[in-house]
């Protein structure tokens, strides 16, 4: 425990400061109250309620900012939810009061790790803020295409899924609404937004089966009532002119009012209306044409390396003496070419690629163009098919699937032999295997070959456990 007067560390069983004497007694029941907090915030964590485990969690920090453990887990908890910057600010705030053995800095290291995935977070943060904005100006359409996308590159952005939700509610494709409320109740059981939304379609659905139903009409019954006219001597009235003079006065009254009173309100509510939808207008133009330039510039990047790769390989054909040894070469450069040809990043298959050039056999090649083509495509699918396999392989641990893990997870190593954690749960499942020796050969390849990495710490306390 630290001492909130002097900062330094003193004993948690005693009452007062034994360095500066400042009575702590208060100050030791505001952290258990914390760590209470924090305890029911966990606890809330592990059955997915998460929402429930924030509010906790920053009662907890309310409390004790120094409280690292809450704070850490409410990051996992933005993150889990696809706030990724409030994840990372949390971290760094943990970090900010913690310096050494930290929590945050291994999920820091996990998120920055992947840049491909770091950089489809950042996006998805600027698209849900610029959907949000369409939405808000009523460009329902333009904000849904935005939110797809959003939810597509992290499906597990609530506030995303939610928005996304309340829109197509908005348009009446109440079905589409409602599958992408169940996703987001998967990752957050118990949030309260998404929970309204799912009562208010139930609600919006029975209204609509019950008004195709057929509805029964009272029958209205008319009472006539007996007219008692009283009988009085006839006298012819004498016309009167003044309710008439009353009635054009009112009328140009009247007339007078709507020019000099009504028109200029319309025509400045018409004019308003008008501006206000010529800023809507050119806010949309100008965000089309930034996605318009950004993805023409990925397309005239994505066009050199086909011309470049189409390039190299008619080069290789006008040269090879043999077909068959470049053939699977050949068919993977092609396949490479395709999914270039997608446009979207986000869309290509570097997966697939890896597992065609796997079967190229580089070591027979006795031309240097067909090695530069091979080493050209392998660099430029390896990390990111790498990071693929080990997210497959990771979650197959997960499960207890080790071997099948274990085959994931090899595969990502070689694509790319940088790829730490890849190492590190290579160890694990041979661990988990009982082949103890090839455990120790990758907690050993952790440490000796990634000395600077936080997987470190861990590979040498397992390889304890086993030596």
């Amino acid at each position: 425990m630290i001492c909130p007067a002097c900062n330094k560390s003193i004993q948690s069983k005693n009452n007062r400061c034994e360095h500066c004497g400042e009575d702590i007694t208060v100050y030791k029941k505001v952290n258990m109250i914390s760590n209470r907090y924090y305890n029911e915030g966990l606890a809330k964590s592990k059955v997915r309620d998460l929402s429930g485990a924030a509010v906790l969690l920053k009662k907890s920090l309310e409390l004790n900012k120094r409280n690292t453990e809450a704070r850490n887990l409410l990051g996992l908890i933005y993150y889990e939810m696809g706030e990724s910057v409030a994840a990372l600010s949390e971290w760094v705030i943990s970090k900010h009061f913690q310096q050494e053995s930290n929590d945050a800095d291994r999920y820091m290291e996990l998120v920055q790790a992947n840049p491909t995935r770091l950089e489809n977070l950042n996006q998805t943060t600027k698209r849900y803020n610029a959907a949000l904005l369409s939405a808000k100006q009523g460009n329902e359409d333009l904000a849904i295409i935005q939110l797809k996308k959003v939810t597509s590159l992290n499906p597990h952005f609530v506030k995303a899924l939610q928005l996304l939700a309340l829109l197509y509610m908005k348009t009446g494709e109440m079905e589409k609404a409602l599958k992408n409320l169940t996703k987001a109740s998967k990752i957050d059981v118990s949030n309260t937004t998404t929970l309204r939304y799912l009562k208010e379609i139930n609600s919006l659905m029975n209204t609509s089966e019950e008004e195709g139903k057929t509805e029964t009409k009272e029958e209205r019954k008319v009472r006539t009532e007996p007219v008692a006219f009283s009988h009085a001597p006839y006298k012819e009235d004498k016309p009167n002119i003044w309710p008439f003079v009353n009635l054009i006065i009112g009328i140009a009254v009247g007339i007078l009012g709507a020019v000099f009173l009504v028109l200029p309100t319309a025509r400045d509510n018409v004019q308003r209306e008008y501006e206000a939808k010529i800023k809507t207008n050119s806010a949309t133009v100008n965000e089309l044409q930034q996605n318009y330039d950004s993805l023409q510039k990925d397309k005239e990047t994505q066009d050199a390396t086909i011309a470049d790769l189409n390039k190299q390989i008619d080069e290789l054909k006008g040269s090879q003496v043999d077909d068959s040894i470049y053939d699977q070469l050949f068919k993977t450069a092609s396949l490479y070419v395709s999914e270039l040809q997608k446009g979207n990043g986000a869309e290509i298959d570097y997966l697939s690629v890896a597992n065609e050039l796997a079967k190229t056999q580089s070591d027979k090649f006795d031309k240097p163009q067909a090695l530069d083509l091979y080493n050209e495509i392998k660099q430029a699918v390896g990390s990111n098919a790498s990071a693929a396999l080990y997210d497959k392989g990771h979650d197959q641990y997960s499960s207890r699937k080790y071997e099948d893990a274990l085959k994931s997870l090899l595969s990502a190593y070689e694509l790319d032999d940088k790829n730490v954690d890849a190492v590190y749960f290579i160890a694990r499942s041979y661990h988990q295997l009982g082949d103890y020796e090839n455990a120790k050969k990758y907690y050993n390849l952790v440490v000796d070959k990634f000395p600077d990495s936080w997987r470190v710490s861990d590979a040498k306390e397992r390889l304890s456990s086993i030596q």
